[in-house]
C-alpha cells in the first residue's frame, strides 16, 4: 500500500509540473491550455511549439538519466557510479562532436544519435575493461576516462572549421532549451528501448549484486548481462546527451533517493527512478527558466548543486563500508 502510495503521489506531481511548466515563463499563459487547442496566437505557439517539447522532453529525458543511474550503479556495483562520473556522457559527447566535425551528420540527425550512443557504450566498455574490480579504482578510472574524452571533444571543438561548432558549449551544462517536437520525437525510441532493456536485465541485477561466482551458480551469465546493461546506459545516455547535452548528478542523486524510499529491488528501484528522475528534471527546468527571468541558467549547474552534495556525503559517511570491502 505504501508503495502504490508512492507510485501514484509521483505520476501526480509529474503531471502538476508539466502542466505548470507549461503555463510558466517569459510569457504567462493565463487562459486554460484546452482552450489553446487548434489555435496560431502567439499563446498557442508558446505553449506547443515550445514549452509542450520542452517539458515532454524533460520527464524522457529525466526517467532515462534516473533508470541509467541505477543501472550503472547495480551494474557496477559501486554507489558512486554515474553516468556523467564513469564517462558515458563524454563518450557520448565526443561520439556526437566528433561526427558533426568530421561534417559526417548535423546537429539534430539520427547520425548525431547514433553516435552519441556508440561513444556511451564504447566509455562503459572501457571503464569496465581497464578499472579494478573494486574500491575506488573505479571511481577513479571513470574520472580519468571520462576528463580524457572531454579534453579530446574541447580539442575537436576548438580546430573544426565547421561553423557554428564552437557556439555548442551548451554540452558543458546542458540544456532543454534546443528541444523542439521534431528532436523529442527523434530521441525517444531510443530512450525507450532503452528502459525495455533496463528491465530485461532488472532482475537478474538482484542476483548479479551477489558476486560473479554467486551469479554464476544461480544462472545468471554476468559477461552477458553487463553487456545488456552497458547496451541500455548507452541508449538511455547518449540520446539524451545528443539533444541536451550533459546533465551531471542526476543519475548519482535519484537511485539513493529511491532506495531510501521502496529499498533495493532493481525492478521496483527502476521503475521509480524513472519517476523520480523526470520529477527532478522538471523541477530544475523550471528553476532554470524562472528564477533569474529573462535570463536562463545552465541546466545542469542546478543538478550539480543538488548531486555535488549527495556525493560528498556518501564520500564522508559510506567511506568505512566502502573501504571495508577492498
Amino acid at each position: 500500500m505504501k508503495k502504490l502510495f508512492i507510485y501514484l503521489t509521483a505520476l501526480l506531481a509529474i503531471s502538476a509540473l508539466f502542466i505548470l511548466s507549461l503555463k510558466i515563463g517569459i510569457v504567462h499563459i493565463h487562459e486554460p491550455l484546452w482552450s489553446l487547442i487548434g489555435k496560431s496566437n502567439i499563446d498557442a505557439s508558446t505553449v506547443w511549439q515550445v514549452r509542450f517539447p520542452r517539458a515532454l522532453g524533460a520527464i524522457i529525458i529525466g526517467a532515462g538519466l534516473g533508470i541509467a543511474g541505477a543501472i550503472a550503479q547495480g551494474i557496477f556495483r559501486n554507489p558512486l557510479a554515474e553516468p556523467t562520473l564513469i564517462g558515458l556522457s563524454s563518450g557520448a559527447t565526443l561520439g556526437t562532436i566528433a561526427v558533426i566535425a568530421s561534417g559526417a551528420g548535423t546537429f539534430g540527425t539520427r547520425t548525431i544519435v547514433g553516435a552519441a550512443v556508440l561513444g556511451a557504450a564504447i566509455a562503459a566498455l572501457l571503464v569496465q575493461w581497464i578499472a579494478p574490480n573494486r574500491g575506488f579504482g573505479f571511481l577513479l578510472t571513470g574520472i580519468a576516462i571520462s576528463s580524457i574524452l572531454t579534453s579530446i571533444a574541447g580539442l575537436l571543438i576548438s580546430m573544426s572549421a565547421k561553423p557554428g561548432i564552437q557556439s555548442l558549449s551548451f554540452w558543458d551544462f546542458g540544456s532543454l532549451s534546443l528541444l523542439n517536437n521534431a528532436s523529442v520525437g527523434m530521441i525517444a525510441p531510443y530512450i525507450e528501448a532503452g528502459i525495455i532493456t533496463a528491465f530485461f536485465v532488472s532482475r537478474r541485477l538482484d542476483i548479479y549484486s551477489l558476486g560473479d561466482q554467486s551469479a554464476h551458480y544461480m544462472g545468471v551469465n554476468a559477461k552477458r548481462l553487463r553487456l545488456w546493461a552497458v547496451l541500455a546506459m548507452a541508449l538511455l545516455i547518449g540520446a539524451s546527451v545528443s539533444a541536451v547535452g550533459s546533465i551531471a548528478f542526476l543519475g548519482l542523486l535519484v537511485p539513493h533517493i529511491v532506495r531510501l524510499m521502496i529499498g533495493p529491488a532493481h525492478r521496483r528501484m527502476l521503475s521509480l527512478s524513472g519517476l523520480v528522475g523526470a520529477i527532478v528534471l522538471l523541477i530544475a527546468d523550471l528553476l532554470a527558466r524562472t528564477l533569474f527571468e529573462p535570463n536562463e541558467i545552465p541546466l545542469g549547474l542546478l543538478t550539480s548543486l543538488l548531486g555535488a552534495p549527495v556525493l560528498i556525503a556518501l564520500l564522508r559517511f559510506k567511506r568505512a563500508s566502502w573501504v571495508s570491502n577492498d
